[in-house]
């Protein structure tokens, strides 16, 4: 049972399972399927104790792998939790410091106040009934260009934290690295990571070029965010050279 399920595809994902080839194959997605739809509301109840479940359920799998290998989860010393404390605190401040961690974060305010913008001005949707109005564009013309924006407008909206949140966890790895997967064969977590954060960045420029072409009008304020996609994937690839040859579970190895 569940052989059919592609071991860790999860790790390095997007979490659109919307759009994802692996969602049978995939044995997150298959827990997230089986629940109702108000257990993936996180404004309900039923969300929240759905997650404390998972948790202790994986809290108590976790306790007892530790104790088949002899190792007390309880008995860390206030000492080690204070170093560990310190170390965290210390990987946080290098994250931010970081040119890939100060372009990301630049990028998710300019383009949400971007988004934000757009939502509440309305001058482009005015714009549209205009130009069918005045025969200008025709109906077909019109609802094309609009499902063309509201594609756009999800890939921006879905990566627009993400990007910030992989190159994170990217730059964590490679900060606190021990060499210990290089050592023992394993590829490297933050490559992986790095990768997925780079797939992001390019969907996103995508999306943002593809509505420059839609909205001649936005050029002044579309114009920089490209230009700031362009240059975390350019300190991207230079802080991560080996991300483009991770291999990653399914999407790397499989013809989609």
């Amino acid at each position: 049972k569940g052989s059919h399920f592609i071991s860790g595809i999860y790790n390095y994902c997007d979490r659109w399972c919307e759009r994802c080839y692996f969602t049978s194959r995939c044995r997150v997605y298959e827990n997230l399927d089986e629940l109702k739809p108000e257990q993936l509301d996180v404004h309900n109840k039923a969300f929240w104790e759905s997650l404390s479940k998972n948790f202790e359920d994986a809290i108590i799998l976790l306790h007892k792998a530790a104790e088949k290998h002899g190792i007390d989860l309880n008995n860390i010393s206030e000492e080690e939790h204070n170093k560990y404390k310190e170390q965290d605190l210390q990987t946080q401040k290098e994250i931010k410091a970081s040119l890939p961690g100060k372009l990301t974060k630049e990028y998710s305010n300019i383009a949400d106040t971007w988004l934000k913008n757009f939502r509440s001005t309305k001058i482009f949707e005015e714009k549209l009934i205009k130009n069918f109005e005045l025969g200008i564009e025709s109906e077909v013309n019109t609802k094309k260009i609009v499902a063309e924006i509201k594609d756009c407008i999800e890939i921006i909206q879905w990566y627009l934290h993400f990007i910030y949140v992989k190159f994170s966890r990217a730059l964590s790895g490679k900060i606190e690295d021990d060499g210990w997967e290089e050592e023992n064969g394993f590829q490297k977590d933050s490559d992986g990571s790095a990768k997925i954060a780079l797939i992001s960045t390019q969907r996103s420029f995508e999306a943002w070029l593809k509505l420059f072409g839609l909205m001649p009008d936005e050029e002044e304020n579309i114009i920089p965010i490209l230009a700031l996609l362009q240059k975390i994937k350019t300190e991207g690839e230079k802080e991560f050279p080996n991300a483009k040859n991770f291999i990653r579970p399914g999407f790397d190895t499989i013809s989609q």
